[in-house]
């Protein structure tokens, strides 16, 4: 996990790099890539964090849509590679259980940073083309500066 100093990018990236692991072992377990009950209970768990922090609720919660929407284009393309490919699915990543552990963690870093950033505009990391359009995703919601 990122360092407390990092980045609001830098933890982005590493929600990302999570993502990978979740879709291997959504893949693996044969669920789909949507979760609508965790997504929805997540974004209530972010709402209420963040007014206990001072961060706009609404921002927070779109925010963290954005980040879950991401993690699933990104688990999409896994899905759809492996789907073509099954020799190319990793073996034995973490339990999903671990996963969200970690994914749960890095919502607080991530609200905690965003909260220190405040309305600065910043825009997604340079970045390999696969995560291109997740980045983007995942900035949407917060002003706008630069391109991938």
């Amino acid at each position: 996990m990122p360092g407390p100093d990092a980045s609001l990018p830098e933890l982005v990236l590493r929600r990302l790099a999570i993502s990978e692991q979740v879709a291997a072992a959504k893949f693996e377990a044969g669920r789909p890539v949507d979760d609508p009950v965790r997504e929805q209970r997540e974004l209530a768990r972010v709402r209420t964090l963040a007014r206990e922090i001072g961060l706009d609720p609404d921002l927070a919660a779109r925010f963290l849509s954005d980040q879950i929407l991401a993690s699933k284009q990104v688990q999409r393309r896994l899905f759809a590679h492996w789907t073509a490919h099954p020799g190319d699915l990793p073996e034995g990543g973490p339990d999903l259980s671990v996963l969200r552990a970690e994914l749960d963690g890095l919502t607080v870093a991530l609200l905690d940073r965003l909260t220190v950033s405040g309305s600065a505009a910043m825009g997604p990391p340079e970045s390999p083309d696969e995560l291109k359009e997740p980045l983007r995703t995942a900035f949407r919601s917060l002003p706008q500066r630069g391109t991938c």
